[in-house]
């Protein structure tokens, strides 16, 4: 069995709706979901089989009036630069004071409309997330068999549950918080269901990690991103959409073992690089070698056009072929350092 395990980390969680569709891309289908916080309400809605609505939830979703913020209090973000929910807050209080917290009802109004307890309890997976019980600071793992018919959403918002929303009871009386204060990424519950094979996807946020054992280490696929998610409570939806690509390449450049370290390249055997590189003149080869720390044909080309490539502010989002990027950085006039380097290969 495969499984699909999504870490907590707020408005990240954007991230992995890129890496769902690069593994499905690469014929990759699971048979169970779990997830913390926002991972527990993107596994439902995969678990759910909504992965293209979930997409578009996130390339249009108002964080502003999902808390409960007035339409004012959301033009007033709109001019925020850095789009930090935290720290505008932080700079403005008043509104939060007001507020008491940010609101639950936009997010359990949107749970509630997307009826995603029927359509997981009518598919042949699971489905499973983690929160933390106030009372006595206690992990609750749940998968929908042991969840009560109903009562799902009630589940999913409370491994949401952070510190800055208004404290109130949400199953059985009981105060509950977000999942992350006990396992941000509760990959463990697939192990206890004797899973062959489990993607995580870790949005590097901040909570707490189990420690995973070292036999079962060897399950893991894990898919970490190459750039910065910015905010956990992030209100730009341009920023998802980048999220949502980058979750998206890092993962194709992953499963399929692409070259590259800051840009992503069709794999070439060595030999293509030794072919590459056999007409470079002695000197500039030498310089290169000093310049880019590595002797190693490959890695010695990739890393002179990631370099170039980072001068010439090329993109991460795309699969390059080292031969075009060679031809293209060679129509910079520069005639120094790596420039020079890379019109002395010999492509033919």
């Amino acid at each position: 069995m495969i499984g699909l395990a999504l870490s907590g980390g707020g408005t990240r969680g954007s991230y992995q709706v890129g890496v769902y569709f690069a593994l499905r891309k690469c014929h990759i289908k699971f048979d169970g979901y779990v997830g913390t916080s926002i991972g527990s309400f993107n596994a439902a809605m995969l678990a759910a089989g909504e992965a293209k609505k979930l997409k578009r939830f996130w390339e249009t979703v108002n964080v502003g009036k999902l808390i409960g913020f007035s339409d004012e209090y959301i033009a007033k973000l709109g001019h925020n630069k850095s789009n930090n929910l935290i720290e505008h807050l932080i700079n403005n209080s008043q509104e939060f004071i007001k507020n008491k917290g940010f609101k639950t009802d936009g997010l359990y109004q949107i749970l509630k409309e997307l009826n995603l307890e029927d359509k997981i309890r009518n598919r042949q997976v699971d489905y499973g997330l983690v929160t933390v019980k106030a009372k006595g600071f206690e992990a609750v793992y749940k998968f929908i068999e042991d969840i009560p018919k109903g009562k799902l959403n009630d589940y999913i918002l409370a491994s949401c549950y952070l510190p800055v929303f208004k404290m109130q009871t949400i199953i059985d009386n009981d105060y509950y918080l977000d999942g992350g204060f006990k396992d941000n990424n509760p990959i463990k519950m697939l192990i206890d269901k004797d899973y062959d094979k489990i993607y995580v996807v870790d949005l590097h946020a901040i909570g707490i990690k189990k420690k995973i054992e070292a036999k079962d280490q060897k399950k893991l696929v894990v898919i970490n991103p190459s750039h910065n998610l910015k905010s956990i409570l992030n209100t730009n939806n341009e920023d998802f959409k980048y999220n949502i690509k980058l979750g998206y390449y890092d993962t194709i450049k992953l499963i399929k073992k692409l070259d590259g370290n800051k840009y992503i390249f069709v794999k070439y055997r060595e030999e293509f690089y030794k072919h590459l590189i056999r007409k470079v003149k002695k000197q500039t080869l030498k310089e290169m070698e000093m310049l880019l720390s590595t002797k190693n044909p490959k890695l010695l080309v990739l890393r002179a056009l990631e370099m170039g490539m980072k001068l010439d502010n090329y993109s991460y989002l795309k699969i390059y072929s080292p031969i075009k990027v060679i031809r293209n950085l060679r129509k910079n006039k520069k005639r120094k350092g790596i420039y020079k380097f890379i019109k002395e290969l010999r492509i033919l």
